[in-house]
């Protein structure tokens, strides 16, 4: 294994402080680092971008004749470094590719897998020496790894093949940028399948065989009514109580309101903590996606464009629903709250714990916060609504995405519309 290599504490000083160096010679333009081996490090900055590169040098005069057409490539266009490690060009890709494109959670994501259980591996291989046998190296040595998590009861769990496709799916990104911009001819992690099928790790076995039969988890129609009623009695309870603090009442009605707005519109966690009093009208019974609001530990809480211009969406309300909305809008008046985003003062991480654990106390089969959008379009579907619409209703960018998604609900209704023939 490679010594560790870490994005963002500037890869290259790392890089030159382990290299032998026998000179530093500084021109105005341009600078060098001449190394024992014969070889030279050139480095030229342009319009706010590095440029480096190592050429055969054995001597200072040299070096400053490599360094003079190295200037000359790179200010005439002509200049691509093919010599970027996996580590410099991970940074180069984080920087120009994704911090622009990319939510400040997901870019934390990024770095941590990276740090951990990318570059300790590949970070020093040179990209145009990562063939498709080193990363298949690399990829059967880290799926048979431990997990990091200390302290919890799985520290000594091998990962989960779902996290190393993911780690994958990075890798695949970064270099498919590298290709971009014309530095490898090919991704060599294109035609890379990653199997677990000779595994002998028991959890990894079970990891394997639950999600081979995992089927989305939602609400059948009977658990939807009852969990409506229920939210909707816990609602006017703390509503009508007046007994309990003004923090208190605000935040149990807040939690009870948000799960029925989520059943009732399939909206992603994400959109519903964006939502404002424009994005909520009561005249028009509307909701309106049009942002997103997310929260990230060192950021805070930030609002962001939502995930796809599909997302982007404005959509009919339920009546059932517009009578507690008009409550829930005269309780935030009655508060004198002046925030405008309409859940703010609720935890966006910390609503799906609660979610678990009102489900444990009240007895209801247990499911993520997630599956409460799973939940709407199986309620849709069961009731006839056709695909288009509930696509639509989604924000998803295709119906194929539905259709992929909700595979398992629509092979049921299949059996059932055989059975209603049969039953003719």
């Amino acid at each position: 294994m490679s010594k560790e290599v870490s994005v963002d504490i500037d890869v290259l000083q790392q890089l030159i402080k382990q290299a032998t160096v026998k000179d530093n010679k500084k021109r105005k333009e341009g600078s060098y680092e001449l190394y024992g081996n014969g070889k030279a490090r050139l480095y030229y900055m342009l319009n706010g971008e590095s440029y480096r590169t190592t050429v055969e040098a054995s001597d200072d005069e040299e070096a400053k004749k490599q360094l003079t057409l190295f200037i000359e490539q790179v200010k005439k266009g002509n200049f691509i470094n093919t010599n970027y490690t996996f580590a410099e060009f991970a940074q180069i890709w984080l920087d120009n590719k994704v911090r622009p494109n990319a939510s400040q959670r997901c870019v934390t994501k990024y770095l941590g897998a990276l740090n951990s259980r990318i570059l300790p591996y590949i970070g020093s291989i040179k990209l145009k020496d990562l063939t498709k046998q080193k990363l298949e190296k690399y990829f059967n040595d880290i799926k048979t790894t431990k997990t990091n998590y200390k302290a919890r009861k799985d520290n000594n769990k091998t990962v989960k093949p779902d996290t190393v496709k993911k780690w994958k799916s990075i890798i695949h990104a970064c270099l498919e940028y590298a290709v971009d911009c014309e530095l490898i001819p090919k991704n060599p992690c294109n035609k890379i399948k990653i199997t677990f099928t000779n595994t002998t790790d028991e959890n990894t076995i079970k990891d394997l065989v639950k999600n081979k039969g995992e089927k989305i988890q939602h609400y059948n129609t009977e658990e939807f009514k009852n969990v409506c009623s229920i939210l909707e009695k816990e609602f006017m309870t703390y509503y009508n109580d007046d007994k309990i603090s003004n923090e208190k009442k605000l935040r149990e009605v807040g939690r009870r309101f948000l799960v029925l707005l989520d059943l009732k519109t399939g909206m992603r966690r994400s959109e519903l903590f964006g939502l404002t009093r424009e994005d909520l009208s009561i005249e028009n019974a509307t909701f309106d996606v049009n942002k997103s609001r997310h929260y990230a530990p060192k950021e805070g809480r930030y609002t962001k464009y939502p995930k796809n211009d599909s997302s982007i969406r404005i959509k009919t309300l339920p009546h059932s629903i517009l009578n507690y909305l008009k409550l829930y809008y005269e309780l935030l008046d009655s508060l004198d709250y002046k925030n405008d985003y309409i859940f703010d003062y609720l935890s966006i991480d910390g609503i799906c714990s609660w979610f678990d654990k009102w489900q444990k106390e009240n007895n209801i089969k247990n499911i993520r916060f997630h599956d409460l959008r799973h939940t709407h379009p199986t309620i849709l579907l069961s009731m006839g609504v056709d695909i288009k619409t509930i696509s639509e209703r989604l924000g998803h960018a295709d119906i194929q995405t539905t259709l992929n998604v909700y595979a398992d609900a629509l092979e049921e209704l299949d059996q059932k519309s055989a059975d209603l023939i049969d039953n003719l």
